[in-house]
């Protein structure tokens, strides 16, 4: 296992600055690898979900959800992990794979949403005949905090038979997904082009959508490294994943992030957890995929250290 060098970029670092949080990042980093521990090895194998990054040809990152039976993701090495594209049992006209023709930069999510255990590999990508190829970068753990319990829906052997629909400006449709979700996922990148795909999670209808429709989502305590706001702060250009966990359906945004920090009041004391961060997300386009997967998800809790 490898440590990566100068682990954090410039846009981290500054967060992390401006949270007072620089000292405690700078021990939290070392679990950052350039290989992945041989302790998540198995877990990655054993999932049957992943969350990925990808770029498209205008330098937006969009998150992808891929669903699958056990078994479609294999760890050929600590520096290589191979998904059998053949396996998927989700939507496979996805915006990831015209985005690895045009940027070969990927991040991705292992996450167990029934015990709340998480893994990020980071690195390059590339399609060979039916596999996807990942080249690992960066490889590191997360906590569990405000993870919804859910088991994931038993892969269907039929094809979903997905529809998708694009737009720019949000109907209700996409804002009820929004308003009423308590689980999104992120797609952001730093200006060295390497991409990250995480989770966040709150009370149900803990995203606000104000009235020019930016979204405003408060930032939690963590893990103190920042790596999604950090990417923010260097480089605006990000994505947005929400499920409907009922009905398979999803909803990808791409658009602009800010970071507004230093909210002080009572309401916002409550709102953050009291950090008295948020970062707001204008969309500038979305593809909202009817039946991406068969089967609903069944909700279990919801996370303890939910404000």
């Amino acid at each position: 296992m490898d440590q990566v060098s100068n682990v954090f970029h410039e846009g981290e670092l500054a967060v992390q600055k401006m949270t007072g949080s620089d000292l405690i990042a700078s021990r939290v980093g070392r679990v950052i690898r350039s290989t992945i521990d041989p302790a998540a090895i198995y877990f990655i194998a054993e999932q049957p979900m992943m969350v990925v990054a990808t770029q498209d040809e205008n330098g937006y990152v969009w998150p992808s959800l891929i669903l699958s039976e056990k078994g479609f993701i294999k760890v050929s090495s600590p520096n290589t992990i191979t998904v059998d594209l053949t396996k998927i049992r989700s939507s496979k006209e996805d915006v990831l794979y015209k985005n690895l023709e045009a940027n070969s930069a990927i991040g991705t999510l292992y996450i167990e949403l029934a015990t709340r255990r998480r893994f990020r590999v980071n690195g390059t990508a590339h399609i060979e005949h039916t596999s996807l190829a990942i080249n690992v970068n960066e490889a590191y753990g997360n906590c569990p905090k405000y993870i919804q319990r859910r088991t994931v829906p038993e892969a269907s052997t039929s094809d979903p038979k997905s529809t998708s629909i694009t737009g720019i400006k949000l109907t209700a449709t996409e804002k009820s997904m929004i308003s009423n979700a308590d689980t999104f996922f992120i797609a952001s990148q730093s200006n060295e082009n390497k991409l990250d795909a995480s989770h966040r999670g709150g009370a149900s209808g803990f995203v606000e959508i104000l009235s020019d429709d930016t979204l405003k989502i408060p930032d939690y305590p963590g893990n103190n490294m920042y790596n999604s706001l950090g990417n923010i702060a260097q480089n605006s250009k990000m994505g947005l994943l929400f499920l409907n966990f009922e009905t398979g359906e999803t909803l990808q945004l791409i658009g602009e992030g800010t970071l507004l920090f230093n909210q002080q009041s009572d309401e916002d004391d409550e709102k953050t957890g009291g950090t008295g961060r948020y970062w707001e997300f204008r969309p500038q386009k979305w593809i909202r995929t009817t039946r991406h997967h068969l089967g609903n998800w069944q909700y279990i809790d919801a996370s303890p250290f939910n404000p």
